[in-house]
């Protein structure tokens, strides 16, 4: 066997190895796995005002909303550690407003020029 096939097969064996030292929790084992990151992006945004509607999660920024079929976001919260920020326009261009960590939007119209929703979003 080549060297660079015992180096992966022993690889693979540590990794196995470390899996089965960690703790199992009634979480499972994706929890096992450790705790969240510290810069964890992701909101939840719905297709209408109030938390109603279609909702989508998103983890990453996003240049062009509606080339992913969001025409309007009527509310959203932010349920993760870093500040999102809502543009009016696709790459993050026009009238903005941003979301804390922990903090929601129950209606877009509320800001000026987002009462149709979003054309972009940023993660900081």
């Amino acid at each position: 066997m080549p060297i660079r096939h015992l180096a992966a097969v022993g690889a693979a064996a540590a990794a196995l190895t470390l899996a089965s030292a960690l703790p199992a929790t009634a979480d499972g084992p994706a929890a096992a796995a450790g705790p969240l990151k510290a810069d964890r992006a992701k909101v939840v945004v719905f297709e209408h005002p109030v938390f109603k509607g279609k909702r989508t999660t998103f983890t990453r920024s996003v240049l062009n909303l509606p080339a992913l079929g969001l025409d309007g976001i009527g509310s959203a919260r932010n349920t993760g550690k870093r500040t999102v920020t809502f543009y009016q326009h696709i790459n993050y261009h026009g009238a903005k407003f941003s979301l804390k960590p922990g903090e929601s939007e129950p209606y877009f119209g509320n800001h000026s020029g987002m009462s149709s929703g979003a054309g972009s979003l940023h993660f900081r």
